[in-house]
Parts: structure tokens; sequence; C-alpha cells
């Protein structure tokens, strides 16, 4: 490794533990039960698969806020009667290991976790977009993200395969179009929700969710930071 590298390792390593860089769960990931539902949340089945009497599907495309960039990630289920989620899973892409990992997955790719950590939860979601989804659009759902936990080693780049490229493509899976990944998750949900909303340009994206806050993550239970 030549001193360049070195100094711009060192550079990114130092960014991340000031908060400040694009490591968007700025901690090491830990491996957790997949789709844990919140506290005081309608239990979901093992697998997050449809069940049979329902009044319809959700996704829901979430920024947690944490650091510069903020972490894209998904929620999705069933609905209740009055059209609010009835149960809670979650889906997203995140770097795994140590700064330094992280530090140069900004340069090249290094091993991701696909496996949900509910320590995200605690993070407060900085926007959010919700969109109900009929059987089969939740279906295709379900089988793009069974596809990319099928994947055994999967990586992450800060450039090339990020947490907006995994949403990314729940998102194409379902059928709604997606704008250019290359920004910060801050804009990115933002974006994707007024591509598919133009409607809805320049409203709080709160509008869109607005039990997600207030039913998972209570003000007791948020933190800046995940470590």
């Amino acid at each position: 490794m030549t001193p360049q590298m070195k100094r711009v390792l060192a550079a990114l390593a130092a960014a991340c533990l000031l908060g400040i860089g694009p490591c968007l769960l700025g901690a090491p990931a830990v491996a957790a039960p997949q789709d844990v539902p919140p506290s005081g949340s309608n239990a979901p089945d093992n697998k997050g698969t449809a069940t049979a009497v329902s009044h319809g599907y959700y996704i829901e495309f979430r920024v947690a806020q944490i650091g510069t960039y903020g972490h894209s990630y998904a929620a999705y289920g069933r609905l209740n009667a009055n059209g609010q989620p009835a149960d809670f899973h979650y889906a997203d892409l995140h770097p795994m290991g140590n700064y330094a990992i992280m530090a140069l997955g900004h340069l090249l790719p290094v091993p991701a976790n696909t496996q949900w950590d509910p320590d995200v939860l605690k993070l407060p979601i900085a926007s959010s977009y919700r969109r109900k989804l009929g059987a089969a659009e939740y279906q295709r759902l379900l089988l793009a993200v069974q596809r990319a936990r099928a994947n055994a080693h999967p990586t992450w780049n800060a450039v090339t395969n990020n947490c907006n490229h995994f949403i990314a493509e729940l998102a194409q899976a379902v059928g709604l179009r997606t704008p250019h990944d290359f920004q910060v998750s801050y804009s990115f949900v933002p974006a994707l929700r007024d591509l598919n909303e133009p409607n809805t340009q320049g409203t709080s994206a709160r509008n869109s969710s607005p039990s997600s806050t207030t039913s998972e993550t209570p003000a007791s239970a948020r933190r800046a930071n995940l470590r």
C-alpha cells in the first residue's frame, strides 16, 4: 500500500469516527434476528409472507438519521383495516467490520450484511415514503428480498453498491421509478417519493408515514449513534 493510500484511508477512518463520513451505520454491524417487530406492534410471521386475510400491503422507504449522509432501509408488511401497518419487516444493506474496513469500502468492495440489525430502529427517521402494494406487487417484493439475502457473500461499496442501490432494487421490484442512486440517503428517499408521487413534491415526508416514528421509535429510545 502506497503512503498516499494510507493517508486516504486514515482520513476516511477519522471521518467515520467523527460521524461525518458516509459510513451509514457508523459502527461495526452485528448480525441480528431478521424482521424483529417494534415493541407493541403485531408480531409478523417468521418469513414475512402474505397471509390469507389481508387489507393490502405496503413498503416504506426510510432514512435513518446518522452522520452527514444517513442510512436508507425499507420496512414492509401487511396493512390493517385502517390502512396502517399491521406488522413490520425490515431490509437493508450495510458494511461489516471495523472503521478501517468501512473506510476501505469507499475505495473497494468490502464484506456486507443483509441481516437486519434492530438497533437501526433506535435512530430517528429523517424522511420516509410509504407505498401501498397489491398482492402481486408484495410477492415480487418478497422475492427481491429473498434473492438479496440468498447471496452468501454480499459486498458494500460507498459508490457502486450502497444502501441506496439496495432499496432501489426493492423499489424497482414493485414497479417504482428510481432516481440516481449516487446521492446521500437524506436526498435519495425524498427524490424517490417525488419521482413516483409528483403531486407531493415539497411536502413533508412524514405525511406519507404518519405513524412511522411514534409507533416504533419513542423519544426515550432514540440515539444519534448505534454504538
